[in-house]
C-alpha cells in the first residue's frame, strides 16, 4: 500500500497527495541512490505530475551540465539513445532507475534538465579549496553569480557526514572544508540550473542530503527567489535512524510503501 503523509502527519491517499503538491513551483524528491520503493515513487510522481501538469519540467542530478546538447538531442530524436549514453556520462545504475524517467519525459515531450556540475568541476574547487571559475576551466561558465554558504547547519550536518565515512574513501583525503565548498559549488549549480524554467513546474530528483531539511538546493534556489513555493518529499525509509525531532522537518511530504 502505497500513500504519502505531511510533516503535520497527516496521512492521504497518493491522488490527495499529487493534487496538493499541484500547488508546489518545484517538488524535490531526495532519494536514496539505491533504493528500490524511491526510484518506484520518483517514476509514479513523474507519471502523475506529468498527467495533472503538461508543462512540466523534469530536472535530474544524476546529469551533468556539459551533456545537456547531447540530452536534448536524445529527447528530440536527433540522435539514438546508444550515442547518447556514450556521450552523456551515465550513473552505473542508469538502465534500471533512471532511464524509466527520461523515457516517460521523452514520450511526453517534458524538457529534462541535466542539472549537476561536472565532476571535475567540483574536484577541482575541492583541491583548490576555493570555489572560483578560473580553478574549473571551462566548467566555470556554469558557475552562478551567488553561492550561499551562510547556513551552519547545513555545514554541520555535511561535517558530521563526511566524519562518519569510512577513511578508505578518497574523499577522507580533502579538508573537510575544501570538501563543503564542492558541496555547496554543486547545490548551487543545480538550483541555478532551474533558472531558464522558473515559469514552469519542475520535478527534481536528487539525493537526498541535497534536499533534506530545505537545506542544499532547495536552500540555494528560495535564497534566490524567496517567492518560489518548494517542496521537499522523501521516503519514509530514510526516517527510520533519525532523531524523533528531525522528523518533521526532513521534508513537507513523507512517501509511505507498505
Amino acid at each position: 500500500m502505497k500513500y504519502m503523509m505531511t510533516n503535520r502527519a497527516m496521512t492521504m491517499h497518493l491522488e490527495e497527495g499529487f493534487e496538493m503538491l499541484m500547488g508546489y513551483d518545484v517538488v524535490f524528491f531526495g532519494e536514496e541512490h539505491d533504493s528500490r520503493i524511491a526510484h518506484e515513487a520518483e517514476l509514479i510522481m513523474l507519471t502523475e505530475l506529468a498527467k495533472r501538469d503538461s508543462n512540466l519540467v523534469l530536472a535530474l542530478e544524476m546529469f551533468e551540465r556539459d551533456v545537456q546538447g547531447f540530452l536534448d538531442s536524445y529527447l528530440q530524436g536527433t540522435i539514438p539513445e546508444d550515442r547518447f549514453l556514450d556521450l552523456a556520462r551515465p550513473w552505473q545504475n542508469y538502465e534500471r532507475d533512471y532511464r524509466p524517467l527520461v523515457e516517460l519525459a521523452k514520450t511526453r515531450g517534458l524538457p529534462v534538465i541535466a542539472a549537476n556540475v561536472p565532476r571535475r568541476a567540483a574536484a577541482a574547487v575541492a583541491a583548490a579549496n576555493a570555489v572560483s571559475p578560473e580553478v574549473a576551466g571551462e566548467d566555470g561558465r556554469y558557475f552562478p553569480s551567488e553561492f550561499h554558504f551562510d547556513s551552519e547547519e547545513y555545514h554541520d550536518r555535511f561535517v558530521a557526514q563526511v566524519e562518519g565515512m569510512p577513511h578508505s574513501l578518497p574523499m577522507k583525503g580533502f579538508d573537510v572544508e575544501a570538501l563543503f565548498k564542492a558541496q555547496v559549488l554543486k547545490d548551487a549549480v543545480m538550483a541555478a540550473s532551474l533558472e531558464p524554467f522558473l515559469g514552469r513546474r519542475i520535478f527534481f530528483c536528487c539525493g537526498r542530503f541535497h534536499s533534506d531539511f530545505h537545506l542544499g538546493i532547495p536552500y540555494q534556489l528560495a535564497r534566490n527567489h524567496p517567492e518560489l513555493k518548494i517542496a521537499v518529499v522523501v521516503c519514509a525509509e530514510s526516517l527510520m535512524e533519525l532523531p524523533m525531532q528531525d522528523c518533521s522537518r526532513i521534508a513537507d511530504f513523507i512517501w509511505i510503501d507498505e
